[in-house]
């Protein structure tokens, strides 16, 4: 899916519980992934959030009890998108720059939300760029963004070296490689000394 397209428009949604929106006609829920980033353009205001759910919606709840006979080709195409439809769930993160004075502010926190049937995009390689920053020589490349292979998520290691840091997860989902990728980008920028705390000693040569 490219990124310059529309994937619905938001119905629903409070700061606090985050933004159901729904999907338009054309799009497929099994095209939305958990974790993708997205842009809802408000009427002032740009929103840069992430789908944490997915969810099928109908319009009518006779549906449950009596599904359409979509195996005739014509009620399939009828009843998709109009009378059952896929919902995500966004949650606003930041509101994006508009115009040059917001530009050198950068994104800022987010304190409302866009009005009914702001559309929703998957956000561009600009937005990602705006929020997390360009590779340089403070900005560290870690990762890529879920559906976009191509763009580069970069930290910003003099800010991150700030404060002390933890990495939390289940098993499995890549916590030890998130911590290598770190400390070998603090070590080659030069950004501080790391003092680590592991139980398991993955990160040493011997321990007690």
């Amino acid at each position: 899916m490219e990124n310059h397209e529309r994937l619905g428009m938001v119905v629903a949604g409070s700061l606090a519980e985050g933004l159901t929106v729904r999907l338009d006609g054309p799009v497929s829920v099994e095209d939305i992934a958990v974790g993708r980033y997205v842009v809802i353009e408000g009427e002032r205001l740009r929103f840069f959030g992430m789908i944490t759910d997915v969810r099928l919606g109908m319009l009518n709840e006779q549906f449950r009890q009596v599904p359409p006979p979509i195996t005739d080709p014509l009620i399939a195409q009828m009843v998709r998108g109009t009378g059952t439809f896929g919902l995500v769930e966004v949650a606003p993160m930041l509101t994006l720059p508009l115009g040059e004075v917001a530009a050198l502010e950068g994104p800022q926190p987010v304190k409302t939300i866009p009005a009914h049937f702001a559309a929703v995009q998957p956000a561009r390689p600009a937005d990602v760029a705006a929020v997390f920053g360009e590779e340089d020589q403070a900005h560290f490349h870690i990762g890529t963004p879920v559906d976009m292979a191509d763009v580069p998520v970069c930290l910003n290691l003099p800010r991150f070296v700030e404060r002390s840091s933890g990495i939390f997860g289940k098993s499995g989902t890549g916590k030890t490689f998130l911590t290598r990728l770190l400390l070998v980008g603090i070590a080659q920028r030069d950004a501080a000394v790391s003092l680590l705390f592991h139980m398991h000693n993955e990160y040493g040569w011997e321990g007690s």
